[in-house]
């Protein structure tokens, strides 16, 4: 009993950890000469008016050994005819080989990636789309427009209040002038 108890704690523990990987499926893995280069989003779905970046991971396709010199390649994004040259930073000491370009995504839609440069000997010339950027009212809640109807229904509110006072001070001032004509 104990043996398949632990069998089957293991199976979930393995799924678990398998799953808990989802994010970098998401990437586009391209191989150019003796380099793989993984590109996506650092955070996905990007959402438009959040800050974000491009996650660039470069390794070598023989070894998979993480590559720290990627001075020659240059990164830019292109959205509706408009180009914007990034500049990569490493994403940090404890991890070699990962670089991100900060971006702030302003209009959904599909971005492109445009690599460009030298990695070594190896001339970079790709163009990746990662995935889609979404509206802002894909996670937004609540809804900019119940906010709105909830403005409507405070002004609303405040002018059905008015009119009660001012019926109120009519009933009074017509029962003053009754009691005086009597």
């Amino acid at each position: 009993m104990k043996k398949r108890f632990f069998v089957t704690a293991c199976l979930i523990a393995l799924v678990a950890l398998l799953t808990s990987y989802s994010i970098v499926f998401a990437h586009e893995s391209i191989t150019v000469g003796d380099y793989t280069i993984e590109i996506g989003w650092v955070n996905e779905p990007p959402i438009v008016g959040q800050q974000n970046a491009i996650v660039v991971n470069v390794s070598t396709t023989s070894d998979e050994k993480p590559v720290e010199d990627v001075s020659g390649l240059t990164v830019a994004v292109s959205y509706g005819g408009q180009n914007k040259t990034l500049t990569l930073q490493p994403l940090g000491q404890d991890t070699p080989g990962q670089f991100v370009a900060p971006i702030l995504p302003t209009i959904p839609g599909q971005y492109t990636i445009n690599l460009g440069g030298k990695l070594g000997d190896t001339d970079v010339k790709v163009d990746v789309q990662p995935e889609e950027v979404q509206p802002a009212d894909t996670l937004q809640f609540p809804s900019v427009a119940s906010a709105d109807q909830s403005a409507e229904l405070a002004a609303m509110n405040w002018l059905i209040y008015l009119s009660l006072l001012i019926g109120l001070i009519a009933l009074g001032l017509g029962v003053m002038a009754l009691r005086k004509s009597r």
